[in-house]
């Protein structure tokens, strides 16, 4: 469990959803972590077949699948964050106790994993305006309220003038101006956003979708627009998949996965298949 998850929910949420592995027959040990780094350990410590109960966010639940793939562990994700998008697009249910109390009805899926820069990710890693609005945001030391991230977007649109990107999937590359790259593999991000609509969990591919030129209206009408996935519609946005990525950019900027920062660019990312093992949904629309 992360405490920090979603400021703190995994701290209200994890005694009953231990109460409720008790009450399935299981007899958990509570691990409290302090870092995403002891996450990774922690399951990578765990015998083979275990089940690891994963309460956090989205980038917590990466962490963690990047030792169950060293274990073995099977891993049950919690929606223990703000956003929980991943488990929302795996299907699963966002009370943690009611998702142990209903572990019968599901089933065990070998699921890929993103590597971006040697880390893994479970959604998204993307690299643009989003980034640096949230970076904005998360500066600020006034306190804005709500307000926060509207005066990041505003701050990261004033000083972002002819940003290039270069993309380039299984070495074919192309350079463009434009204002975000998002390298998918469950494919959700931002609570919400289907950034990458088509991404499918176990096809042993990344979806990569990136947005052109645009003014900030359509910036906003393009993020509107990715809650029902339609987005791939527009002109403006390239939509390809591969199993290797790597993107560069004429002006330093940050890559994220799984809304966590893991650093500069230029970024490799690559694609784990079947890396891991993941209870969901039989109905899970995220695998083939």
């Amino acid at each position: 469990m992360n405490p920090t998850s979603g400021r703190g929910r995994g701290l209200k949420l994890w005694e009953d959803t231990a109460a409720a592995l008790h009450a399935a027959g299981f007899n958990p040990v509570v691990r409290i972590t302090e870092s995403l780094a002891e996450a990774t350990e922690r399951a990578r410590e765990v015998a083979e077949g275990s089940l690891i109960a994963v309460l956090g966010g989205d980038g917590f639940l990466g962490a963690a699948a990047a030792g169950a793939a060293d274990s073995g562990a099977i891993l049950l994700p919690l929606a223990g964050g703000r956003g929980n998008d991943t488990i929302r697009r795996l299907g699963l249910d966002l009370d943690p106790a009611r998702s142990v109390a209903n572990l019968a009805q599901l089933v065990v899926r070998e699921t890929d994993l993103g590597v971006v820069n040697g880390r893994a990710y479970f959604g998204v890693a993307n690299v643009g305006f989003d980034g640096v609005s949230n970076e904005y945001a998360n500066n600020v030391r006034l306190n804005l309220g709500p307000f926060v991230y509207l005066y990041g977007g505003l701050k990261a649109f004033l000083q972002w003038r002819n940003v290039s990107f270069t993309v380039s999937v299984n070495g074919v590359g192309k350079s463009f101006r434009g204002w975000f790259v998002a390298v998918g593999n469950v494919g959700q991000y931002g609570t919400g956003l289907h950034i990458c609509p088509r991404a499918k969990a176990d096809d042993g591919l990344l979806d990569v979708v990136s947005l052109g030129k645009a003014s900030i209206l359509g910036v906003a009408l393009t993020f509107l627009r990715s809650y029902r996935g339609t987005h791939l519609r527009q002109k403006n946005i390239a939509f390809t998949r591969g199993t290797e990525v790597t993107i560069s950019a004429s002006t330093p900027l940050n890559i994220y996965a799984d809304g966590e920062k893991v650093g500069p660019l230029p970024a490799r990312i690559t694609i784990a298949p079947a890396a891991v093992k993941v209870l969901v949904p039989a109905a899970s629309p995220v695998f083939d």
